[in-house]
């Protein structure tokens, strides 16, 4: 059935995927307005261009920042994929992102000790990420009551899936608190933008996005949206791997050459997040969801 024009759901859907693209608009703007202050009030010759956009934590940002993050990967797990493989990676996304926002970059003690950003630091992860285990461990049980008999056959994957990565977090902030704040925020953010390249892969390689004639998509053809998603996949794993391999280089190597690299890494990446999330926008306007996320569940 054609979702028609004010259907709750594909306005819902709609909803979504603009306030992604909103939430990524507020955080460059929060970053350009900090950097224009920073390079007006410090000295000739001091930094005033953070190394990587996560390190702006520790700055006026910060409120922007986490709240960004946590919108977005509120938004990425509440909007349905195509049944497999995105919907579960765009629910890992999600929580990535909300570990991303809620343990920040590590940042050496030094260098924290006049900033009001900085402090209990420690603390703030324990609660903040406890608090995240303890309410996601809620949520996921609700989630699986439904699909119990699922855990018994190969349906529960995803189920399974999720459940060893909600144990993980807890078991590596319990046994390691240390590790985990020197890496998580890290190994999260990595895994973020691989979800994502995969994701955008997926629709890529759709080629049924309609189920009827009378449905229509937006802006361009569905080949066209096709290309588009292929290329934004390619792009984004290759300057996830090329610009962390040279970030790596650069500052085992030749420290001071260039240290904002990872900033630039993870704007470019940012950036073409957001524009995959326009065309996505543009693309499921009128429909709301692609056929296949709109497929009922197999019976058991």
């Amino acid at each position: 059935m054609v979702i028609k024009q004010g259907d709750p759901a594909r306005l819902t859907y709609r909803y979504l995927r603009v306030a992604i693209v909103a939430v990524v608009l507020v955080l460059f703007v929060s970053l350009a307005l900090q950097i224009v202050a920073d390079h007006g009030r410090l000295a000739s010759g001091e930094e005033w261009w953070h190394a990587s956009i996560s390190a702006y934590f520790y700055s006026p940002v910060q409120s922007i920042f986490v709240s960004s993050l946590v919108g977005i990967g509120t938004c990425l797990v509440a909007i349905k994929g195509r049944r497999g493989a995105e919907e579960v990676l765009l629910n890992f996304a999600g929580m990535l992102a909300l570990l991303v926002a809620l343990v920040p970059t590590p940042l050496a003690a030094d260098m924290c000790t006049a900033e009001p950003y900085c402090v209990d630091v420690p603390e703030r992860i324990a609660n903040n990420v406890g608090t995240l285990l303890i309410v996601g461990g809620l949520v996921l049980a609700l989630a699986t009551w439904p699909r119990r008999r699922d855990l018994l056959t190969a349906h529960g994957l995803d189920l399974w899936l999720t459940w060893f990565a909600w144990a993980a977090t807890g078991v590596w902030l319990l046994a390691s608190p240390e590790t985990f704040r020197s890496v998580a925020h890290y190994l999260a953010a990595v895994l973020l933008f691989a979800c994502l390249v995969a994701v955008a892969w997926i629709n890529g390689s759709d080629r049924a996005v309609t189920v009827q004639a009378l449905e229509r998509l937006r802006g361009m053809s569905a080949v066209a949206y096709r290309v588009w998603y292929r290329w934004i996949a390619v792009v984004m794993a290759t300057v996830l791997v090329v610009g962390l391999t040279t970030m790596v280089v650069l500052d085992r190597w030749f420290p001071a050459v260039f240290p904002q690299t990872l900033f630039v890494v993870e704007t470019v990446l940012m950036l073409v997040f957001a524009l995959f999330w326009v065309l996505q926008t543009i693309q499921f306007w009128d429909v709301g969801l692609p056929a296949r996320a709109r497929e009922a569940p197999a019976a058991a």
